[in-house]
């Protein structure tokens, strides 16, 4: 492999406040672009409308990565990957890139990378399919399927790097660089205007969206934090209770040897063993579905990241429109940019139900688990009291010791557990995205009128 793959020795640095956008057609040719996408590329607006997005392509990026993409949009999902592309001059430059379905074409916004521990391990992976393809190219593959061959070798290395697929990539990369970006003060693009101002109802408008997708990324990702917090506790728990119910088994048996002098003790002890397993069985699942509404609350906070995104880029776009420096159709720009979030809010509103009911079924099912382990210590106490009161304590005494240390881990565990419980109920309150809905609607009707 050539160590020259997607080399960066020479690239083109830019800032976290100059974010590109363009817009093209179901085939990829360019319709619109903004002018910080004339300037990083080095070719005139003129030269990249009506020209096809690859114009920009670095030679040494695998195609797997595009087959991918378009595999994605072409299903009509969204898509964030790392990209390095070449401009006119010949110098590359890195990006973070994002593309998303919006009528009857694409939507792009691309941003510095500002996560390098992200962009090393994933452009290495680039390099290594890279070189695939160009070996089985030289074999006499076609560019279409030496890029699905390169699709399948990168989700492979992908998966290599710890991301189950192409989904979770996205859920990692977007919340990362937008925060990244914001954290590096890129999301601070504010335009001065006065009411009575032509553009000052988008202005407002947009960081009204600003505001409210604040609130909405804060309780989804304290929402995916709890999640995630659950599913640890509820694997410890289940580690417990495994040992829990080894150690009823063993009382069980010791109770059985002494069932002559003490007839009352196997059948509690057997009972406390069917309540042990059959609680094991009820926290088994909790992880699985744990591990599921974790993920759909990750899809979530993506989206939201997205939308932050867009709405950065439109401000930006306001402000080079205000400054007299926006090129093209920058108004239309902006009703499109509010356009994608009001979509994907409106399509996130299943995912939000969703949501909702998960955490409300996870918080129904640690009370469950609770209310079981209890029954399971008051069987216990039972059992231990019969112990004593049948004068066969001193024989079962191995016994008692190994039961109650893995019942206090199991109710130390079940406290955690309940306590995050409770916090499910709360964050599975009802979302109201009136505001934000209205005010993406308000901005596309600001700029009908300012047009």
């Amino acid at each position: 492999m050539s160590v020259a793959l997607l080399s960066m020795e020479h690239e083109r640095p830019y800032g976290v406040d100059e974010v590109f956008y363009s817009t093209t057609d179901r085939r990829g040719v360019i319709e619109t672009v903004n002018s910080t996408f004339v300037r990083l590329s080095r070719f005139s607006e003129d030269a990249l409308v009506g020209a096809p997005h690859n114009l920009i392509r670095h030679p040494d990026m695998p195609g797997g990565a595009f087959r991918i993409m378009w595999d994605r949009l072409l299903a009509g999902r969204s898509m964030a990957a790392y990209v390095v592309n070449l401009a006119a001059d010949g110098v590359p430059y890195r990006t973070f890139s994002t593309v998303t379905p919006l009528g009857d074409g694409f939507l792009s916004v691309r941003s510095a990378v500002t996560c390098p521990d992200l962009w090393e391990p994933v452009v290495d992976a680039y390099r290594l399919t890279r070189a695939l393809e160009n070996g089985v190219r030289r074999a006499g593959a076609s560019r279409a399927e030496a890029a699905t061959i390169g699709a399948q070798d990168l989700l492979r290395r992908l998966r290599g790097l710890g991301f189950d697929d192409y989904d979770d990539v996205i859920r990692t990369l977007l919340p990362a660089e937008v925060d990244g970006r914001r954290a590096a003060g890129g999301g601070s693009a504010r335009p001065l205007t006065r009411p009575g101002d032509r553009w000052h109802d988008v202005v407002r408008g947009l960081i009204t969206i600003d505001h409210e997708l604040g609130e909405l990324r804060a309780r989804y990702e304290d929402a995916a934090e709890v999640a995630a917090e659950l599913g640890r506790v509820a694997g410890t728990l289940h580690v417990s209770l495994d040992a829990l119910a080894s150690a009823a088994d063993a009382a069980a048996e010791a109770s059985e040897a002494v069932a002559a002098s003490a007839p009352v003790l196997p059948p509690t002890a057997r009972a406390t063993v069917t309540l042990a397993r059959a609680l094991r069985e009820t926290v088994r699942p909790l992880s699985v579905a744990l591990d599921a509404q974790r993920t759909r609350l990750l899809d979530l906070r993506a989206a939201l990241a997205l939308s932050v995104l867009h709405t950065d880029m439109a401000l930006l776009v306001a402000a080079d429109l205000i400054a007299g420096t926006a090129i093209g159709d920058p108004a239309r720009s902006i009703g499109d940019l509010a356009s994608a979030v009001a979509v994907s809010i409106e399509e996130g509103e299943e995912t939000r139900r969703a949501a909702a009911a998960g955490l409300l079924a996870a918080a129904d099912a640690v009370d469950d688990a609770h209310q079981r382990l209890l029954e399971f210590q008051r069987l216990l106490a039972n059992w231990r009291t019969l112990v004593v009161r049948s004068g066969v304590g001193e024989r079962l005494s191995a016994g008692l010791a190994p039961i109650d240390a893995r019942l206090g881990e199991g109710m130390r565990d079940m406290a955690a557990l309940t306590a995050l419980a409770a916090r499910c109920r709360g964050l599975a309150a009802p979302v109201d995205t009136g505001d934000l809905r209205g005010a993406a609607e308000s901005v596309r009707g600001a700029v009908r009128v300012s047009r």
